[in-house]
């Protein structure tokens, strides 16, 4: 048997999955991914990112598990004879942000220099059809960009509905990983390095936020400072005025 904790809709996506093999997308010492009926379910070492859609073991790592089938029996995910248990349900998403939160973009400009990111903040459906799939690797890096802005709104009770449909749109354009985290941030869930970066944006939380993937912490990061600019606007400001959220107010009054 193999202990997990589990983000509350990867819990109910395999409690609501038919039984049956599933196909390996991805398999490493540290993470194993498969299709759960086109959304990609993770299982994750200790030493692992624990991605939002993925099940959190404590297992240093995950060789013993290699080339194992994988399948669904009864709402539980197995790997070879060894069923994965959910010991412990967690909430993935980022419900806090600090104050008057910020960031540097020069903290992630020798990454996201090739993008043409605009100042202002505001991403638009045109910067979806140029960010979705950019990129090498499981999460292209226009993806992460995306990913943090996406959640970062969400987080602040602020999700724009319009940009979040034509990322949907666009998900067959990257990798199901991907696109299983970009729904993943529409809904305001997030890494945890993200979600502590939002919460207390110190240099050490900046620290390990960069540290994720080659340029994925960066990606969200990126992103994440692109929303917190875009709600600072005085367009903004003056069309929500009378609509904004709890969060978002003690946001502004700090």
């Amino acid at each position: 048997m193999i202990p997990v904790a589990a983000p509350l809709r990867v819990q109910s996506r395999l409690a609501a999955a038919a039984d049956g093999p599933r196909p390996v997308l991805h398999a490493s010492t540290t993470a194993l991914y498969v299709d759960l009926d086109g959304w990609c379910l993770g299982l994750v070492s200790a030493t692992a990112t624990r991605v939002p859609c993925a099940l959190w073991s404590t297992l240093p790592d995950l060789a013993p598990l290699a080339g194992r089938p994988v399948a669904v029996r009864d709402g539980t995910l197995l790997v070879g004879d060894e069923p994965v248990r959910i010991g412990r349900v967690v909430d993935p998403r980022a419900t806090t942000v600090a104050p008057r939160a910020s960031y540097d973009p020069a903290t992630t400009a020798h990454v996201t220099s090739d993008l043409d990111l605009p100042a202002d903040g505001r991403l638009t459906a045109a910067h979806v059809d140029r960010l979705v799939g950019r990129g090498p690797g499981l999460t292209p890096l226009g993806d992460d960009v995306l990913a943090g802005w996406l959640a970062t709104r969400a987080a602040l009770g602020r999700p724009d509905p319009t940009l979040a449909d034509a990322v949907r749109h666009r998900l067959g354009a990257t990798t199901l990983l991907s696109a299983t985290l970009l729904d993943c941030a529409t809904r305001g869930e997030v890494l945890p390095q993200l979600g502590a970066w939002l919460a207390e944006p110190t240099t050490s939380a900046v620290g390990a936020l960069l540290a994720v993937g080659a340029t994925s912490g960066a990606g969200l990061l990126a992103g994440a400072g692109l929303a917190l600019t875009s709600l600072t606007s005085d367009t903004d400001r003056t069309t929500h005025t009378d609509t904004d959220t709890d969060t978002e107010q003690a946001w502004r009054a700090a």
